[in-house]
């Protein structure tokens, strides 16, 4: 009898190895999207997540201390003393900032969608996040009429201010967050350093905000230094929260800005 050839032993053909790959290649033209979407998601979630315990934690210590922590300020025997991070003379290690009272912060300050390894002070490795500078904290030397950040109590309407938020321009993250307009009673500094104090729309077209009453929300509008709608840095799409002040503080403050008694 001749030899018989069971079905079984019988290897692909050149058009059913086809039919395979175009298989599992349109298996991750569909999967891939959806991975990309879940990571993003996870990031976005973990960002709001940090922002949500930044805010807290700040809102505490303004309470307790009837002012907002100094974005930065000169302190002998440190190069660097910001409301994230400071950094003694002579060393290459970061202490927790101000605002966190000595207690370790680790990755809560970094925004898992901000791929840059450091911000723009002083090397810092903590980065992705910057703090409302303009009119609640204060970086010393900051051209205005007052010296020190804002009273807490002075604060009206909380939910209505921005306190922390994704920030970048277009050298990549920052951490002191500027309002579009200058303003004599609390932030009145050149254009192109409040263009450095923009926020980065890094989550899929929005940038995440927390408020001054704990909440955090996505915002997707940009509005450039000038108060129209637009990216202040096209690439590296940045821009600020309104048309003009009234996200930072404006308004929602007295007037006539009061010191730290």
């Amino acid at each position: 009898m001749g030899m018989m050839r069971k079905v079984g032993d019988r290897g692909f053909t050149f058009s059913e190895l086809m039919v395979v790959v175009f298989i599992i290649a349109l298996f991750a033209v569909v999967l891939v999207p959806v991975c990309g979407n879940a990571i993003a998601s996870a990031w976005d979630m973990k960002c709001k997540s940090n922002l949500r315990l930044m805010a807290q934690t700040c809102i505490q210590y303004a309470m307790h201390h009837d002012h907002f922590p100094w974005g930065e300020r000169k302190v002998e025997g440190y190069t660097s003393y910001c409301w994230d991070f400071r950094k003694r003379e002579g060393e290459t290690r970061y202490e927790p900032g101000e605002m966190w009272e000595g207690v370790e912060v680790g990755e809560v300050v970094q925004c898992p969608a901000c791929r840059k390894a450091y911000d723009n002070w002083d090397g810092n490795a903590f980065t992705g996040y910057n703090y409302n500078c303009a009119y609640l904290g204060f970086v010393e030397g900051t051209r205005c009429r007052r010296n020190a950040p804002a009273r807490f109590f002075d604060l009206q309407d909380p939910s209505e201010v921005a306190l922390f938020g994704d920030g970048g321009y277009a050298g990549g993250p920052n951490k002191f967050m500027r309002a579009p307009k200058a303003s004599r009673e609390y932030d009145y500094s050149a254009t192109n350093l409040r263009e450095a104090g923009t926020q980065a729309f890094r989550h899929r077209g929005h940038t995440n905000v927390a408020f001054c009453d704990g909440h955090v929300e996505g915002i997707i509008q940009p509005y450039t230094a000038a108060g129209n709608a637009g990216w202040v840095s096209g690439p590296a799409r940045t821009g600020f929260l309104s048309q003009d002040n009234t996200k930072y503080g404006a308004g929602h403050l007295p007037d006539t800005a009061s010191t730290i008694p």
